[in-house]
This record gives C-alpha cells, sequence and structure tokens, in this order.
C-alpha cells in the first residue's frame, strides 16, 4: 500500500475557495492524505482576518480532515533573500511559504498547492504512484514550467514545453540573444538572472506551487536549515516562488516529472481573470470570486453555516493584532523620540 501523505497549503485570504480546495482534494484524494497544514499569512487581504477561522469552523467536526494551523511570526510575502538569516533564525524562515509544512511533516511526500483549486480526479494518489515508482534523484512532481512567460516558451521562441525541458540547454550568450529577443513580461529580471549564472534550466522553469509533491528527505537534505539550497517558497533574486529552488536542486542532480494540472484540476475557477492574483489587489474581484465560490460549496456540499467560534476567534485575533501594532507604534514614537 502506497504511503500517505500531508497538504501544505498557504493561506493569502479566499476562505471559502479554500474550503473548495479541501473539501474536492479529499473527494477525489482522500485516501492518501493525512494532515493538512495551513499557514495563514500574518497580513491578509482586504482585512479578511476571519477567513480562517471560517475554514476551521467549517471542518472541525469533519473526521476525513485532519487540519494543522500555523500562524507565521512574519510576513514575507515573495521578497525573501537573506539566505544566512533562513539558516539561523527559524521562525522567520518557517515563516517562508510552506517551510513549515516541509519541516514539521513526518511523511516522506508533501504535497503543497494554492488555496484556489478545483480538482476533478485523484491528481495526489497520480503523483504518489509515480513518486513511489521514479528514479532514486526524483525530487519533485507536478507542473513544470511557466512556459507563458518564458522566452523559450510556446507563446514566444516555442524552442522549448514542460516536456523537453531537459534537452533544451542554450549556452549563456543563446539564453541572453533570446531573451533580448522577446518582451515577455518579466525580461528585465530574467535577463538579471541569466547574468547572473543561472542559464538552464531557465529562469522561469519551475516546479509549481499550484499542486505539486516534493519528497521531503531530499528537500530537507538540500535546503537550509540543512543544505545550502534556499527554501522552495522563497524568491531568492528569482523571477518568482520556487525559480532559484528549482534551479538549484537540479544543478545537484535532481529531477523534476511534469504532471499536467488540467487532467486533475483547474486553477482559480471562480476567478473571472482565471488569474487568482490579481484579486488580492481588487477588492470586488476578490470578494466576488468568493461570493462564487460559497454559491459552489452550497451547491455541491451543502448550506453553509458557521457557530460563534468564528465571531469569538476573529474577536481575540483583532485585539491581538491591534495590541502588536500599538507596541510597535509605540516603539517607533519613543525610538525617534529618543534620537531628537
Amino acid at each position: 500500500m502506497p504511503p500517505k501523505v500531508d497538504i501544505g497549503i498557504a493561506f493569502y485570504g479566499k476562505p471559502y475557495q479554500t474550503i473548495v480546495t479541501i473539501r474536492s482534494l479529499i473527494q477525489h484524494s482522500g485516501q492518501h492524505i493525512d494532515k493538512i497544514y495551513i499557514s495563514r499569512e500574518r497580513k491578509q487581504p482586504h482585512d479578511d482576518y476571519a477567513g480562517i477561522f471560517k475554514v476551521i469552523d467549517y471542518f472541525r467536526n469533519d473526521p476525513g480532515v485532519r487540519l494543522v494551523i500555523q500562524y507565521p511570526h512574519y510576513h514575507l510575502g515573495l521578497g525573501v533573500i537573506n539566505l544566512e538569516r533562513a539558516k539561523h533564525d527559524t521562525r522567520w524562515r518557517q515563516s517562508i511559504m510552506y517551510q513549515y509544512a516541509l519541516e514539521t511533516t513526518d511523511k516522506k511526500y508533501l504535497c503543497i498547492m494554492h488555496n484556489d483549486m478545483l480538482f476533478h480526479d485523484d491528481m495526489v494518489g497520480a503523483m504518489l504512484q509515480r513518486m513511489v515508482e521514479g528514479p532514486e534523484n526524483l525530487i519533485g512532481l507536478g507542473s513544470v514550467g511557466q512556459c507563458w512567460s518564458c522566452p523559450a516558451g510556446m507563446d514566444w521562441g516555442n524552442k522549448c514545453n514542460p516536456y523537453i525541458f531537459e534537452e533544451f540547454v542554450p549556452t549563456y550568450e543563446e539564453a541572453l540573444e533570446l531573451t533580448d529577443a522577446y518582451a515577455t513580461p518579466r525580461q528585465h529580471i530574467q535577463k538579471s538572472v541569466i547574468q547572473s549564472g543561472r542559464v538552464h534550466i531557465m529562469p522561469e522553469c519551475r516546479l509549481n506551487e499550484y499542486c505539486a509533491m516534493l519528497d521531503v528527505d531530499s528537500y530537507r537534505k538540500l535546503t537550509v536549515p540543512y543544505g545550502e539550497i534556499g527554501c522552495y517558497g522563497g524568491n531568492w533574486g528569482g523571477v518568482d516562488t520556487a525559480t532559484v529552488w528549482s534551479h538549484d536542486v537540479y544543478k545537484k542532480g535532481y529531477r523534476f516529472q511534469h504532471v499536467p494540472l488540467e487532467e486533475y484540476t483547474r486553477h482559480a475557477p471562480f476567478d473571472s481573470t482565471s488569474s487568482g492574483t490579481q484579486a488580492n489587489d481588487n477588492r470586488s474581484l476578490y470578494f466576488r470570486s468568493e461570493a462564487n465560490a460559497r454559491e459552489y460549496i452550497e451547491e455541491h456540499y451543502g448550506p453553509v453555516k458557521f457557530s460563534g467560534y468564528v465571531s469569538r476567534a476573529n474577536f481575540a485575533d483583532s485585539f491581538k493584532r491591534k495590541a502588536w501594532l500599538a507596541v510597535i507604534h509605540t516603539y517607533g514614537y519613543l525610538k525617534a523620540l529618543a534620537g531628537r
């Protein structure tokens, strides 16, 4: 029998979409799953701080869902570049997306994912089977590459795709020439990454975190605090989350296998832009997407009813946040006063 896996989810708002993610995941892959780690970012979009308590309350009496909730000490977002601090500061390092689950799980494999997915087939089971049967240097499975933004991708130079990314090996000069030739969305930073020496795999190439499975032992061996490579959930000066991590572990001889997401799941199905990120800065889009997700829940899983826990927990959380802000502001005022 294949081993069970844990799930790691970075929670930046979207409680109703998170509920859909978990419900559809359990519906199709529940037999493979033990715990679901949810790391609720210290800051939440559009002040939707009550969202995590809605998720907790919704699954409170569901025996098929075991939630482990983490509240990171820092809000780091994508701008993670301090590798030395990551090596020695546990609270800071475990505030990097997905890192707490990757350090804490007792499973051989961890599946990380966005909290705005809708599963229609058993992606976890399919990836688990391939992991168990795969070569020793297989460190991850999932959607590989960001071809829509890569100068070598199908929309631009059409020299590479997720199935042949290992075979397309340009020289430094060829990679720069290709990057200069196409005005991709992140052309400037792609060029900067290549000039820093990361040529192949290309700067946009990564194991995407929409839904991916990682070999935990290999991950820990290579990644801080035990290894020298920056955590999966950090940017480290690359073009996106995990692009630098993906390049660096690839250069160590580890490999990824591509799994087409569309065969198992949809990303941001309730967002009219299908991006999943534009809603972070667009309040109207955010709550419209949430309303669509709630409507889906009620149509497919039944009425949504929350207990008094949500308001009580949100009140306590709000008090803590306001008290913390008061301490920070007071410290800043006294420091400024002392400097006069």
